[in-house]
């Protein structure tokens, strides 16, 4: 029997190194341990579609920008070194030159050279400016790096998901997962804002993002309270544990009654 030969037979593979094969165990044994966590399908459905690939998405622009980083900053180094040693090398005239000041074939191949590795020089590093390829190559493995503790933090529950942000209650897959979520996205967003544009919310100017609000046991100040304005100098607070009156001859305010009934006044 003939074998069906196509044309992907003749296609030379490329070999996946040792470093990139690393990161695709890691990313497996994370999917693995996502599939035996106590979640309901739809968590992690989400974890899946959102967290596995960010890390798929970072770990390949995390090679990519390694390998061209790597690449041009190893023809900058040797290039940088190598073009003035062939400089500094004299040249003598070629023999047989009727005036003496003929060029041999060595003198224009070596010219070559020279003007070949200045000019790739120069264009690695006007590369890795225009590009940033610098900038990206560490914040891209940072943030990858990131997002792989992050995930493993929450799936072992330790660090920030062993009790941080619920101290009141035992830390579980289940209470933590909002908070795992929240913190991806706050990398992502970051990560965009250090490539691209900075972007500010005003929406609550002067106060700071809060994750999460405060408990309702905890006591208000005594300027936040609610206040019930009755006859233009007489307030009473419903429901709450303090009554006031302001006396219209004086700037100070009456204590009347603690309770949770209202005030009628007189």
């Amino acid at each position: 029997m003939h074998r069906k030969m196509s044309s992907e037979t003749f296609l030379i593979k490329p070999r996946k190194s040792e470093w990139c094969q690393a990161h695709l165990n890691t990313i497996r044994s994370i999917e693995e341990a996502i599939e035996a966590l106590p979640l309901t399908n739809i968590q992690k459905s989400i974890l899946k579609l959102r967290f596995l690939s960010l890390l798929r998405e970072y770990r390949g622009r995390s090679i990519n920008y390694s390998y061209s980083f790597n690449t041009l900053r190893i023809i900058i180094s040797i290039g940088s070194l190598i073009v003035p040693a062939l400089l500094s090398v004299q040249y003598t005239p070629a023999a047989g030159s009727a005036e003496g000041g003929g060029v041999s074939q060595m003198n224009v191949e070596m010219y070559w050279i020279v003007w070949t590795l200045s000019l790739l020089v120069t264009i690695s590093n006007a590369v890795i400016t225009l590009l940033k390829v610098d900038k990206k190559y560490y914040t891209l493995n940072t943030t990858y790096q990131h997002l792989l503790s992050e995930g493993w933090q929450y799936i072992e529950l330790s660090g920030k998901y062993s009790g941080f942000y619920l101290p009141s209650e035992p830390s579980t897959h289940q209470n933590q997962f909002i908070y795992f979520c929240n913190i991806l996205e706050k990398i992502r967003m970051r990560n965009v804002q250090d490539e691209f544009y900075k972007v500010d919310d005003h929406a609550h100017p002067g106060k700071p993002e809060q994750l999460v609000p405060p408990t309702p046991l905890k006591a208000l100040p005594f300027e936040e309270k609610p206040e019930l304005l009755i006859n233009g100098g007489e307030d009473a607070l419903v429901g709450l544990t303090t009554v006031r009156k302001q006396n219209p001859q004086s700037s100070s305010t009456e204590i009347l009654s603690t309770g949770s009934g209202s005030y009628e006044p007189p």
